[in-house]
């Protein structure tokens, strides 16, 4: 039986859960999802957004998706998220409070070496692709123009920096150790510790996206919402125009910040639907 919400002729798929430990000792959670009919196949990283977890909303769809096209995909939790099991609820809050991008960046690398082990399956290690929604898809930037391993990398509805704090938030950062998080939705309060803003401010320049999307020596493609008004389209095209020939840009009209999809996920959006097509012509073309 095909999974939710993919065509009734799609192919079987193996889901495999799995856990990884990363370089700081923690653990990173996903899914492995590939077609039933095996053999090694390129892989694909999926990162997920500010406070989005590898179940949220679309993104078993995505992983489902990218199966069904003929990858084994690897959608996972970020360490600090601060999402445990069983993953639909912040339970963490002191990982979330000292997530920064360093540890992002820390977790995608451990997950590069699991898959050269054998950890995350039968996969094809010389076709390694990665992509990543928002804030994660500046982190599958940044770990694209870091490690050569990574041979392609798709941001959707990606963020063109880090630095998005006011002064006035910052102010409060440094006054009370800590920033309030807003998310729309959840009742958990949650709160950022001063060592994010630290990692921000320390590594600056290392963060700088347009700086990564400039030295980037693999494909880029950039797929962003017309009507995003949490990251607006402008900040694609900065990154666009930063990367230059390698890369391509495609702005859906009237599709917003997760192109149609919501939580909890009922059906697939046609902009949705449309990303991932985009995504995996992407991924077949240089994988």
């Amino acid at each position: 039986m095909a999974p939710p919400h993919l065509p009734l002729n799609a192919p079987p798929i193996l889901e495999t859960p799995f856990e990884v430990r990363s370089g700081a000792g923690e653990v990173v959670r996903g899914d492995v999802r590939q077609p039933a009919t095996g053999g090694h196949f390129p892989l694909v990283l999926v990162c997920h957004g500010f406070t989005a977890h590898k179940d949220w909303g679309p993104f078993p769809y995505i992983g489902r998706a990218l199966a069904a096209s003929g990858f084994a995909s690897a959608v996972f939790n970020f360490s600090h998220n601060g999402i445990g099991p069983p993953f639909r609820r912040f339970t963490e809050l002191d990982k979330f409070s000292r997530n920064t991008i360093g540890l992002e960046l820390a977790d995608v690398s451990a997950l590069l070496d699991a898959a050269a082990g054998g950890a995350l399956g039968a996969v094809d290690t010389g076709r390694i692709g990665i992509m990543g929604h928002s804030r994660g898809g500046g982190v599958a930037l940044l770990a694209a123009a870091r490690d050569r391993r990574i041979r392609a990398v798709v941001g959707w509805g990606t963020v063109s920096t880090f630095q998005r704090f006011t002064q006035h938030q910052r102010e409060i950062w440094e006054r009370d150790g800590f920033l309030p998080v807003t998310v729309r939705g959840a009742r958990t309060k949650l709160r950022y510790g001063i060592e994010v803003l630290r990692d921000l401010d320390a590594h600056r320049e290392a963060y700088d996206l347009h700086r990564a999307a400039a030295e980037l020596r693999v494909p880029l493609l950039l797929v962003h919402g017309g009507a995003d008004v949490s990251v607006k389209p402008e900040e694609a095209r900065s990154l666009h125009e930063a990367a230059g020939p390698a890369s391509s840009l495609v702005v859906i009209p009237a599709a917003g910040h997760v192109l149609g999809a919501e939580h909890p996920f009922r059906v697939p959006a046609p902009a949705l639907d449309r990303a991932i097509a985009l995504t995996a012509g992407w991924f077949h073309r240089y994988l």
